[in-house]
């Protein structure tokens, strides 16, 4: 399957998608080294009562925070106030995996009749790089190849860089290189944890739903990677990671949200239709890319909100009486302090 030499992790890449992705990250970074850090900060506003600042980001932000990336997911599990997100998780994936089989035979049903969906996404190769879809069942499921991070990631560098130097836009470059790591080493641990089947392989092997393997040596793991590498989706958790950055950023483009989880169901659906996926691969994937969004995405804002004085301003004052005779008349006197 295409779709296992065009996933783009820190493990397990082919010596070109290194390359390319050293390419970016290091001609990001010594941009960066050209200029002096400062302290300044660059306000944008979100709405009436929200500003969000930016300052400079250094050079090695989008490494040195990865270990804290990946301890998030544990961190957020265990607060209190969050139990009802892992037991979303949790429980919707324990209560489709029964199901996995049916719906997947159902998804493959409808991607043929749709016409293509069902079969494997290819690519035409640019300098020896699978760059291009050649039908739009393959350009869905580019959405959640490290590729199109990377391309985001350099979409928003060069808005930064172009022009009024925009610091939002370069931190939002960084952070979306960090997703690929962040995200990439997390899953792929994961992955050789469960080690469960994917359902290309499972068709093979003739079990519903797949096998679960957990732990595989990693030799086996590298030479038969569709046998373990089902759970969770690291497509999904990458797309939902690289959108959460985005719409966490520009809160204010209301867009990007409904338009973003419109194309990630369509996402899910590319890759159930097409074998690559089962459905309960992917709750899990969208709790760690949305977890660990937030977590890059909210490290490097300043927020300030002004509260709005929207009622009639209650003003205060104290009253004084005295009482007084003058020339056989009773006076009485009042003094109002504000």
């Amino acid at each position: 399957m295409n779709y296992i030499r065009t996933q783009f992790y820190p493990i397990g890449m082919t010596k070109k998608y290194v390359s390319l992705l050293l390419f970016l990250v290091f001609s990001n970074v010594f941009s960066q080294v050209k200029d002096s850090i400062n302290n300044t900060v660059q306000q944008f506003k979100i709405d009436e009562n929200t500003t969000y600042g930016f300052t400079k980001p250094t050079t090695w932000d989008m490494f040195r925070y990865i270990p804290r990336d990946i301890a998030s997911i544990g961190t957020f599990a265990v607060q209190k106030e969050n139990l009802k997100w892992d037991a979303l998780a949790l429980g919707s994936t324990l209560a489709i995996m029964p199901y996995d089989q049916k719906i997947m035979n159902d998804a493959n049903k409808l991607g043929a009749d749709i016409g293509g969906w069902d079969k494997d996404s290819r690519y035409k190769r640019v300098l020896g790089l699978e760059m291009f879809p050649t039908s739009v069942s393959s350009g869905v499921y580019y959405l959640g190849n490290g590729n199109t991070t990377l391309l985001l990631s350099g979409m928003f560098y060069a808005i930064g860089k172009i022009g009024k130097v925009d610091y939002r836009a370069i931190n939002t470059s960084n952070e979306l290189i960090e997703v690929l790591f962040s995200v990439g080493v997390s899953t792929q641990t994961i992955k050789r944890i469960t080690g469960r089947q994917s359902p290309v392989a499972a068709i093979k092997s003739g079990v519903d739903g797949g096998e679960w393997n957990p732990f595989p040596s990693f030799t086996a793991y590298q030479k038969t990677t569709p046998n373990y590498d089902a759970m969770p989706s690291g497509h999904m958790a990458t797309y939902i990671a690289t959108l959460t950055v985005i719409a966490t950023n520009y809160p204010e483009i209301k867009w990007i949200k409904p338009v973003g989880y419109s194309l990630g169901t369509l996402l899910a659906f590319n890759m159930v239709s097409g074998r690559v996926h089962w459905t309960s691969d992917y709750p899990i994937a969208v709790f760690m890319g949305y977890v660990m969004g937030k977590t890059i995405a909210n490290r490097r804002i300043i927020k300030k909100e002004t509260a709005l004085n929207t009622g009639t301003k209650k003003t205060t004052f104290k009253t004084n009486y005295s009482f007084n005779r003058l020339n056989n008349m009773n006076l009485i006197g009042a003094t109002i302090t504000f």
